[in-house]
């Protein structure tokens, strides 16, 4: 743990040891006087042969693990809404029989599938968002498909 007894030390490694002087004393290994005569010992020492005897009969202290990487959790997927708002427009030109329901229908039906094979559970009420926007996509297809056959039907 010590360098060379011949190095000098810093300030920060005299603080070093008196913090672990000061641990020692609450966990009642040094008396208060003990304590101080130990630490004007520490403040008094100019190399680490000088340093160490001030904790020689000390239990090395327990180092702290090495802080954990914080990553953020993945944003949460947005297929399940888009997915039930294209179901929902699917649903809206279906008597104005321009094309829209089909593409809006087939884009929703496509999205709503690959939202349930992923992670839609993440999404609060994913799934249900996902099987709306299905559900609401297949009626806008056929909703499309029966206006485009009354429109060829009279023609």
């Amino acid at each position: 743990m010590y360098r060379s007894p011949h190095v000098r030390v810093s300030d920060a490694d005299r603080e070093v040891i008196v913090a672990q002087l000061s641990a020692a004393t609450a966990e009642g290994r040094l008396t208060i006087a003990e304590f101080s005569e130990r630490s004007q010992q520490a403040y008094a020492s100019r190399t680490w042969g000088e340093l160490s005897t001030v904790v020689y009969d000390l239990p090395l202290p327990v180092q702290a693990p090495p802080p954990q990487a914080y990553y953020p959790p993945p944003a949460a997927s947005r297929l399940p809404l888009l997915a039930m708002i294209f179901g929902i427009v699917s649903l809206i030109p279906c008597g104005v029989g321009f094309g829209l329901s089909g593409l809006t229908g087939i884009a929703a039906i496509v999205l709503g599938a690959r939202s349930l094979r992923g992670p839609a559970h993440e999404v609060p009420n994913g799934r249900g968002m996902a099987l709306t926007g299905i559900l609401c996509g297949t009626l806008g297809i056929i909703g499309q498909v029966v206006v485009f056959g009354v429109i060829f039907s009279w023609s």
